[in-house]
């Protein structure tokens, strides 16, 4: 996005302006929940932590350094969010039955089916939904490097800020995902 345009709004969000911070959100949610959905693959999470990105971002206004790039450090917030959801979910099992407290009324939860869609849909959809799945099955430390790469265009050094990690580190992670997907390519072919 725009950094003199990024600037003004975050300029405007420290002095209390509450449409500012109404603009910023609506600028870069739609990013956010995407980056959430696709690592935390739970609307509901996803959400949860697009909203949280944000609080934490306006809590945290005096702690941004304007000379670092704000998407980088937007995306930092959202990354961690996500590996901390990630990290708690692991030990948390899922129901597809759920009982509702208090009482012996029980409910099922609907989950996505997350096969190939209707045989009519085009070859390029297909190879998307492939892509994602592959991406998808990535271990999270790399599934989140490629997704801050490809899909939101941010540098080797913008994930390494974003994520705090050494840029060596970012590029073995990104070399060792697409390795690893090249791998599960083949492996379905």
């Amino acid at each position: 996005m725009d950094a003199s345009r990024d600037a003004e709004t975050l300029e405007r969000c420290r002095a209390g302006d509450e449409r500012a911070y109404r603009d910023l959100v609506q600028r870069y949610q739609r990013q956010v929940y995407s980056l959430a959905l696709r690592m935390v693959r739970s609307a509901e999470d996803a959400e949860d932590i697009t909203q949280e990105t944000f609080v934490r971002v306006f809590r945290n206004l005096d702690r941004y350094d304007p000379r670092r790039p704000f998407t980088a450090w937007l995306f930092t917030i959202a990354a961690r969010l996500c590996i901390d959801a990630i990290r708690r979910r692991r030990h948390r099992p899922v129901a597809l039955v759920q009982r509702e407290e208090g009482t012996d009324e029980e409910r099922i939860v609907e989950v996505e089916d997350p096969g190939p869609g209707p045989e009519d849909l085009a070859s390029r959809q297909e190879e998307e939904r492939r892509a994602r799945d592959l991406i998808e099955s990535l271990p999270p430390h790399y599934r989140i490097v490629v997704m801050l790469r490809h899909q939101q265009d941010l540098s080797y050094e913008e994930i390494a800020e974003a994520l705090s990690l050494p840029l060596g580190t970012v590029k073995a992670r990104i070399h060792r995902a697409r390795a690893l997907l090249k791998e599960r390519l083949e492996e379905t072919s």
